[in-house]
């Protein structure tokens, strides 16, 4: 059978928020129950609703998009050809090197038969500022080893201090590239330099000569007088 509840009281039901909470010196105070918060996934998402189109950033036409490695192997590419080419100009550059030296040599030969023994220099660039100068050279004189080759030298210095000039010989194939390049076409000067110094070296020998016929004339006398004294005990 049915229950009934005791008259005068209501049916007892869910319980509210609030209820009566009976103080026993007052009147009753309210308790209110604590509210519930969304959980963080409902405050993240809000309702549910129609599915939100997603955007995607797209290049405008005509503009290139690269990722961080596109580049780099071209770049790659690029540097391991051009040392493959570097290599090849390398050989290229030795090779020319060996050949320019060969025509030196005979130049040498040629002019060492000549047994000339004087020097002679012809000037391939020069300058300076103020009291400094500089200069370089091509020339044949004697080498460092002492024997007589076609050499290329740098000199630097003051005027108002010439002993603190400096020079800088080699010989022609041991020269920098650049040098040897640079005094190929001053060898025909060179050559007409070392003529004049020649002539000239002549014209100063057969001067002194005189002055040594001289002095040689005048010693015989005095040798020849000394000759007839008698010798000495």
């Amino acid at each position: 059978m049915p229950f009934d509840p005791p008259a005068g009281k209501p049916p007892q039901g869910p319980p509210s928020p609030v209820s009566a909470k009976r103080s026993p010196l007052g009147p009753p105070e309210l308790a209110v129950s604590p509210k519930r918060e969304p959980s963080p996934k409902n405050r993240l998402t809000g309702p549910a609703g129609p599915p939100q189109p997603s955007v995607q950033l797209t290049p405008p036409p005509g503009v290139a998009t690269l990722s961080p490695s596109a580049g780099r192997k071209p770049a790659l590419e690029k540097l391991q050809t051009t040392y493959k080419q570097l290599s090849h100009a390398a050989i290229d550059l030795n090779t020319a090197s060996d050949e320019l030296g060969k025509p030196i040599r005979i130049w040498e030969g040629a002019l060492k038969r000549l047994n000339l023994g004087v020097s002679a220099w012809v000037e391939l660039s020069s300058g300076g500022e103020g009291p400094r100068w500089w200069d370089r050279s091509v020339g044949y004189t004697k080498l460092k080893e002492g024997s007589w080759g076609i050499g290329l030298r740098t000199r630097e210095g003051r005027d108002d201090h010439p002993d603190d000039s400096s020079e800088d010989l080699w010989p022609f194939n041991d020269a920098p590239r650049w040098m040897r390049v640079e005094a190929v076409g001053k060898l025909p000067d060179l050559l007409d330099a070392l003529l004049k110094q020649a002539e000239d070296t002549t014209k100063n020998i057969r001067t002194k000569i005189e002055q040594a016929n001289r002095l040689a004339e005048a010693i015989s006398r005095v040798a020849d007088d000394m000759g007839a004294l008698p010798e000495g005990k």
